[in-house]
């Protein structure tokens, strides 16, 4: 029997690299960051064969890689009446490879120990769990070698049981002969790439424009010719500008690098390269020199919302102007709600001059424009768009619904766009009027029921009406749902439901009763077995709660879920000398950090440090499992900023290398297990860069209290201190 070793693991990648993953999936390892370190993986071993691991994760290599700056490390045994599997899969939430005609898999392979071609593991790729039949490795090396990387080439039609029309989630790497010796190799870029691919010689020098250096970092960009064959932009660094090494490579979607240098006030150089689809290299670029300083801190705020909003500013589909789901493929699938984050980045970006005005009015013209065309369910918005067509895309495709939570992330950035740029003559005249326009027509009062018209739904499809609707109520993102609600200029929800409609989070009391379109133009609920209609009855959980939390008063919010859902609902809306019938904001979300802060140095989460905080806490069979994330944190600069700069800072210093990259910090990081995940959030970048600038400026809290609906609902539900 097979001993199976369960885990959740998280992925470095090479340099400080983007999402991999899940943004490139012809790639399903290119590397990590660091050596003792472990890719998504899954160590199977039975009997007296073995795999080396730790923790049941493969470990990689910072010493022996054939990208810079590492590669995974296979040790294993095959006993004669054992066997051994390890599974490398994409990222948990990637879409994996859907398999192509004409393509082929390919990894490069070093090995070190005294192994003969039959002594090499078997492979087999996987989807959804099931194995492909498995595949000889010898018949696809040419001059197989030790001590030297070999290129291992499989066409995809060579592997029986491949179903063209499923994602590839992972490939296995199996016991093959059984031999009873201890065999060691290194695994380096798995990839599924063209058979035939370009091929045009790159005889050009590569050409590096800037190197710019900060505290511990140096951001470097490039200009790409338009020539098919290059794939990577490789990056070497030298300290003598004589001796220069190879410290990351990114594909050619992206447009800068941030390198993170062992230390600061010292003198940099560097130089790139382009590298084809065969990893032949073209000759190097011009040598640029920076000298990374140690920064003041507010120096250090500055690159950290700048890189956070590099975010979303390579993330932008080309046609539409949204925010891209997927980055680096052929899919222009774009969020809806993460394109009002996107927003309000932006604003900030133009204030602190990292964004030009004209760029930044030129591309909410056309996202306004886009959005004009796209098909609307009472105004409401899909969830997703297909960024060439407009056309929404959904869970099942006959059955289009707007989604009322994502649409009021995309008003509250387009209301705090429209007062930024009211000043603006020319195109921000037309920009601000066809604002208006969308945010008049979204119909909040038609996503309610009738007799309980005070409680929005989440979402109304004009095939199934309500039928997969959800009751919004309660501390979170329903809470900018109800204040826009309230704000409508003409399709403003009654009085009441700012009270009695988002005070209380709701579940369905009877879960016999089903969500169905009813005979009426209203929603009902139809009791199974029965033709009788109701509105449904709700189990209702209160809004506001006093308690006490670290010997801290809090009224909303709570420490065991994640601080950011405390954060998201008051990136917009200013919550300083705000009081309602539930909670003084500002006060409230000051103790709730402190407290969430208190817990994390308590229970250790954090390591060592007190300035390490921000865990977001989740339960895997029976353990509790811990990750860091830096967003929470690096955005309480609103409410506690001398914190958080010391936060910034320790993030920064101590975990900067694997952490920090052009886009800021990755999704998180896990201290006990020494891991960091290989992805991004759009809500935690946005958080960094609008929190962070409404407590050094107040600008996008200003910016939303001056829409006139806004300052109605403030006037009617909160009194001002």
């Amino acid at each position: 029997m097979i001993r199976t070793i369960t885990l959740l693991s998280l992925f470095f990648l090479k340099g400080t690299s983007l999402v991999i993953a899940d943004t490139y999936p012809q790639v399903l390892f290119e590397n990590s960051i660091l050596g003792g370190n472990y890719a998504y993986s899954r160590v199977d071993y039975s009997a007296d064969s073995w795999v080396e691991n730790v923790g049941g994760k493969l470990p990689v290599s910072d010493s022996v890689f054939f990208t810079p700056g590492n590669a995974l490390s296979l040790r294993y045994n095959s006993a004669i009446n054992g066997a051994w599997r390890a599974q490398i899969h994409y990222a948990p939430g990637s879409r994996g490879y859907q398999p192509r005609a004409g393509y082929v898999l390919t990894f490069k392979i070093f090995v070190v120990s005294n192994t003969s071609i039959t002594s090499l593991p078997r492979m087999a790729l996987t989807q959804k769990g099931q194995a492909s039949n498995v595949m000889d490795l010898s018949k696809y090396i040419r001059d197989f070698q030790p001590n030297m990387w070999l290129n291992v080439q499989v066409p995809l039609n060579d592997i029986a049981g491949v179903d063209p029309g499923m994602p590839i989630d992972g490939i296995q790497f199996l016991q093959g002969e059984a031999d009873n010796k201890t065999h060691w190799l290194y695994i380096d870029q798995i990839e599924f790439l063209p058979a035939n691919p370009p091929r045009v010689k790159l005889s050009s020098p590569a050409v590096l424009s800037t190197a710019v250096a900060y505290d511990r970092h140096v951001d470097l960009t490039w200009q790409l010719p338009l020539t098919p064959s290059i794939r990577y932009i490789k990056i070497y660094r030298s300290e003598d500008n004589e001796h220069f090494h190879p410290v990351a490579i990114r594909p050619i979607f992206v447009q800068k690098c941030t390198d993170f240098v062992p230390y600061s006030d010292r003198t940099y150089y560097y130089k790139i390269a382009w590298v084809d689809y065969g990893y032949l290299e073209s000759p190097f670029s011009n040598v640029l020199e920076a000298s990374p300083k140690t920064a003041s801190d507010e120096a250090m705020v500055d690159f950290i919302q700048a890189a956070h909003l590099n975010y979303f500013i390579e993330r932008t589909e080309i046609n539409s102007g949204m925010h891209a789901i997927h980055f680096g493929v052929d899919d222009a699938t774009v969020s809806v709600k993460e394109t009002g984050l996107s927003i309000l980045a932006y604003l900030v970006g133009v204030e602190r001059g990292l964004l030009p005005r004209t760029a930044a009015i030129g591309r909410l013209q056309r996202i306004v424009d886009f959005l004009g065309k796209v098909d609307r369910y009472h105004g409401a918005f899909p969830e997703k768009i297909d960024g060439r067509t407009g056309e929404g895309i959904f869970t099942v495709d006959t059955v289009p619904e707007g989604n009322l939570t994502s649409t009021a992330f995309l008003m509250q950035g387009l209301l705090a766009a429209q007062q930024y740029f009211e000043a603006d003559s020319g195109e921000a005249d037309v920009l601000t009027a066809k604002i208006d326009t969308l945010w008049n027509s979204v119909e909040w009062d038609r996503f309610t029921i009738e007799g309980q018209e005070h409680i929005l739904l989440d979402r109304w499809s004009p095939t199934v009406g309500f039928r997969d609707a959800s009751p919004l109520g309660g501390f979170g993102d329903d809470f900018i749902c109800y204040v826009l609600a309230l704000a409508s200029p003409q399709h403003a929800l009654p009085g009441n439901a700012y009270t009695a409609g988002l005070g209380f989070r709701r579940e369905l009391a009877d879960s016999s009763h089903v969500m169905e379109l009813a005979n009426n133009t209203s929603f009902a609920v139809k009791v199974e077995a029965t033709n009788v209609s109701a509105v449904p009855a709700y189990v209702e959980y209160p809004y506001a709660k006093d308690t006490t939390l670290y010997s801290l008063p809090v009224t909303v919010g709570a420490i065991d879920t994640s601080l950011m859902e405390a954060y998201k609902p008051f990136l917009a809306f200013d919550p300083r000398a705000k009081r309602d019938t539930f909670a003084d904001y500002f006060a409230n979300h000051r103790n709730l950090t402190q407290a969430y802060k208190r817990r994390d140095t308590e229970k250790g989460y954090g390591g060592f440090s007190r300035d390490i905080w921000g865990a977001e806490l989740s339960v895997d069979s029976l353990d509790t499992l811990c990750t860091i994330n830096p967003a929470i944190p690096c955005a309480s600069y609103a409410y506690l900023p001398q914190e958080a700069v010391q936060s910034m800072r320790a993030f920064y210093d101590k975990f900067g290398q694997a952490l920090f990259t052009e886009y800021g910090f990755r999704r998180g990081i896990g201290i006990d297990n020494n891991a960091v995940a290989d992805t991004y959030d759009a809500a935690n970048q946005a958080a960094v860069v609008v929190m962070i600038e409404n407590g050094r400026s107040g600008l996008i809290w200003d910016l939303f209290s001056r829409n006139p609906g806004i300052q109605k609902v403030v006037e009617n539900y909160f009194n001002i201190e």
